[in-house]
């Protein structure tokens, strides 16, 4: 995207900004709310899973109806937003056309916050790696922040997905 290559992001942009700002840790949860946070971690690898797959339906279904994406790259450059479950499908799967290589979203250190029957935020970190030519890189990594609210259908959907960039991708 738009920031320089050899710009470095300042250390920290994402819980300054509230990207990545989590909140307190309580007391265990209780079984119910285990299986959300199970099930809300599915969500979020279902996404990578779609994205990487090229499956744009399966992409689509990640989002509520009226579903939001955007991103922020170093704490800077703003990407988005992109609104409506179609038109955030067709923005991630317009990459595809250029992107040759294998995309690999690995979602790690999943943390759920204000956790109820009907709605959660959860945070993680992406790893965003590349496979070509018999090579494996990393594209870039950051906070991703997950609003989640539970579906006519009892499924958990994303409504706003912040993506957080620590370099261009």
């Amino acid at each position: 995207m738009s920031a320089e290559h050899g710009d470095p992001p300042e250390a920290g942009w994402g819980a300054r900004g509230g990207h990545a700002r989590r909140g307190r840790h309580g007391s265990a949860p209780e079984a119910a709310g285990a299986l959300d946070r199970l099930l809300l971690a599915e969500r979020i690898a279902r996404y990578g899973w779609a994205y990487d797959e090229r499956d744009r339906a399966a992409l689509a279904d990640c989002f509520t109806e009226d579903g939001v994406w955007d991103g922020l790259i170093m704490g800077r450059d703003a990407v988005g937003p992109f609104t409506g479950r179609d038109a955030i499908a067709d923005f991630l799967a317009g990459f595809w056309q250029t992107q040759t290589d294998q995309r690999r979203h690995m979602f790690t250190n999943v943390v759920v916050d204000d956790l109820s029957p009907e709605s959660a935020t959860a945070r993680s970190y992406l790893l965003l790696t590349s496979a070509s030519d018999g090579v494996l890189a990393p594209i870039s990594a950051g906070p991703y922040r997950f609003a989640l609210v539970t579906a006519p259908d009892g499924a958990w959907r994303i409504r706003h997905l912040a993506a957080g960039f620590d370099t261009p991708f």
